[in-house]
């Protein structure tokens, strides 16, 4: 098809494609770890001298982010292919491996604008966290929905 080389239209192509169902399940990633890493600035944030205390910035943890993101998807193309957990036990490409880096990253600034604008107008942790964890499981089931939905169709084919 078309978009054969852009998004991928079935299981065969999935890894080889810039986009797959995976996708979304690596801008999950992305939000996830900047909610966990986030917690070494909202942790000294929330004591009494606040931003003073604060060790790593927002702008430290989603590089940390990014380098997880490659760090995983090194692990992804190398050690889980030797050991036989890679889906469909090939190597992804190269478009597709830039694609899953960036959606990482995405994800992670994402949460980083959201966290922004809590803390600036708030200075309270909890509803930044609540809602991060909220919008990391409406992404997780967005996901889930999806990999179901490519094992049984085409991903194009409207019935």
């Amino acid at each position: 098809m078309i978009f054969a080389e852009l998004i991928a239209e079935d299981i065969s192509q999935v890894g080889l494609a810039w986009f797959d169902f995976f996708s979304i399940g690596h801008i999950c990633m992305g939000v996830g770890i900047f909610l966990v890493l986030s917690l070494f600035y909202t942790i000294p944030m929330s004591k009494e001298d606040g931003e003073s205390q604060v060790k790593l910035p927002l702008w430290g943890v989603w590089i940390l982010t990014l380098l997880i993101a490659v760090l995983w998807e090194v692990l992804e193309n190398m050690v889980f292919i030797e050991i036989g957990w890679k889906f469909e036990g090939r190597i992804d490409s190269t478009e597709n491996i830039i694609t899953d880096i960036i959606l990482v990253g995405l994800g992670g600034l994402g949460t980083w604008l959201f966290a922004h604008l809590i803390f600036e107008n708030h200075k309270k942790v909890w509803p930044y966290y609540l809602f991060g964890i909220i919008g990391l499981l409406l992404w997780i089931g967005l996901f889930i929905i999806l990999r179901a939905y490519t094992y049984n169709h085409n991903l194009f084919d409207i019935y």
